[in-house]
């Protein structure tokens, strides 16, 4: 409280004026000011006339002090509007994001109401596991490691993929071998990340051998996917994400090789927001995941 009403006292130049915003007598602002003054060893400031001025230890301890004020208001002010206009902050990779939430967004709204605000981080990596802003996370995860209280959602089954042109184009693939010889779309992994790789296809394969081509990558599975859709080379499926496209025709499996991992894609939550959203759009996840496994 002493440092948050040295800052008050910079920014009014007198006591006076700085008890009257805090809510505190003049008096009893002076001697938090000295107390402060005691316990740093410094003057802070210069008894004016008129009032009071920062001395250059005063300065110093003040360019410190305002940033972490500013951030601390910050933070106040955000969980205040969180408090007061309910909020879900869902973390879920690229792929997860884009194919499987943001076609389902629209019955989430309709299932929880307008009142509850829902915004989507979608990113690489999980957050960090002391990183409690988000709500809900959805990431791929090792299967041994998943908690009592989180949900598998999509085990991780993956194909090589491509564009009915092009498989036209460079005619049928008799086997998963055959594969190192065409352009490959790579997705970047990140050393954190857990989701299965173009080597580790074929490692599950069983195909050894050298690529003719090199991969031609992307940090994002949507792009992966458009280029794959526009014709530019094979690249790994995650069936239960690209579901729909292969339903439709705009993507058609390479082989008929599916590699499964030790891998999934993971729910869990944050339990520091003691709002219903969280728990409501956790829940319809999770049913609508069942949902889809059952047809």
């Amino acid at each position: 409280m002493a440092l948050y009403a040295f800052e008050v006292v910079s920014q009014h130049g007198n006591f006076t004026s700085a008890g009257e915003a805090l809510g505190l007598t003049q008096s009893s602002v002076s001697q938090r000011i000295k107390g402060l003054e005691a316990d740093l060893g410094v003057v802070l400031f210069k008894r004016e006339h008129r009032g009071v001025s920062l001395t250059n230890e005063g300065l110093r301890l003040l360019n410190v002090v305002s940033p972490a004020m500013r951030q601390m208001g910050y933070a106040v002010g955000s969980l205040i509007e969180r408090k007061s206009k309910p909020r879900v902050r869902i973390s879920a990779d690229f792929a997860f994001s884009t194919f499987w939430l943001l076609p389902r967004l629209g019955y989430l709204r309709e299932e929880i109401g307008e009142e509850i605000e829902i915004q989507i981080l979608a990113s690489t990596v999980p957050p960090g596991l002391d990183d409690t802003d988000c709500d809900i996370q959805i990431h791929v995860a090792p299967k041994n490691r998943i908690k009592p209280d989180e949900v598998l959602l999509l085990e991780e089954v993956v194909a090589a993929v491509c564009s009915p042109q092009l498989l036209e184009k460079i005619g049928p693939i008799r086997s998963a071998t055959e594969l190192l010889k065409v352009q490959l779309l790579s997705l970047s992994k990140p050393a954190t990340a857990e989701w299965q790789t173009w080597q580790g296809w074929f490692d599950s394969l069983g195909v050894t051998g050298e690529r003719k081509r090199n991969y031609i990558s992307f940090n994002n599975y949507d792009m992966v996917t458009q280029a794959a859709l526009s014709g530019d080379g094979v690249a790994l499926g995650w069936i239960g994400l690209i579901d729909d496209l292969l339903s439709k025709g705009s993507l058609v499996t390479v082989t008929e090789d599916l590699v499964s991992s030790d891998a999934g894609y993971v729910m869990s939550r944050s339990h520091t927001n003691l709002g219903p959203g969280p728990e409501l759009v956790f829940a319809w996840i999770a049913e609508q995941v069942l949902a889809t496994s059952l047809k």
